[in-house]
């Protein structure tokens, strides 16, 4: 039988937790612009894995990527699960680098009034952390774009994250040699 929460009677789990549908809300971004490709509005796709949490990826309609994240409800870092999962979906795997993995805490207040109300429901110790996946720096030593593009035409492996050195609008995927995937938001 798990332990129990003293203040709360509630039973704690030793791992990680889903969140809460309005923490949930609360962490997705409103109507950010793509600023490394072609100044259009990103979106975010929903990206389903055994880890509990909650994935996003943000990505302009051609497929350039900006920014990956994964949040949960949990008493450690995620940081280096994400980034073996986010490792399987690189083509090369050495595209994520550890630097460029950041590791977050979320709380109640920066989250707003219905999430915080949400995480104060939660068996003490349990906090929103999360994990940011960004390139750094953009461009290499040489003065080359490194450029990440998403293709998620891979539904039963998940997507493909690869670089376009060649500066090509909608690069090829090196999985399908298809173009970079049009994201539709989930």
């Amino acid at each position: 039988m798990a332990p129990r929460s003293r203040e709360r009677g509630t039973a704690m789990s030793a791992g990680p937790r889903r969140l809460p549908t309005s923490v949930i809300a609360a962490l997705r971004t409103s109507a950010p612009r793509c600023y490394r490709h072609c100044d259009r509005p990103i979106r975010a796709r929903v990206l389903r894995t055994s880890l509990p949490g909650l994935w996003q990826i943000y990505a302009c309609p051609g497929g350039a990527l900006s920014v990956v994240s994964f949040f949960e409800l949990s008493r450690r870092d995620p940081t280096p699960e994400v980034g073996r999962a986010l490792r399987g979906m690189a083509r090369p795997s050495g595209l994520v680098r550890a630097h460029d993995l950041r590791s977050a805490r979320r709380h109640g207040p920066e989250l707003g009034p219905r999430a915080e109300r949400a995480l104060a429901r939660v068996p003490r110790g349990l906090e929103v952390r999360g994990t940011y996946w960004r390139l750094y720096p953009f461009r290499d030593a040489r003065g080359v774009d490194r450029r990440p593009f998403a293709c998620f035409r891979h539904p039963r492996r998940g997507p493909v994250f690869f670089i376009d050195l060649a500066g090509a609008e909608r690069p090829a995927c090196p999985e399908c040699r298809r173009p970079g995937t049009r994201i539709r938001r989930a």
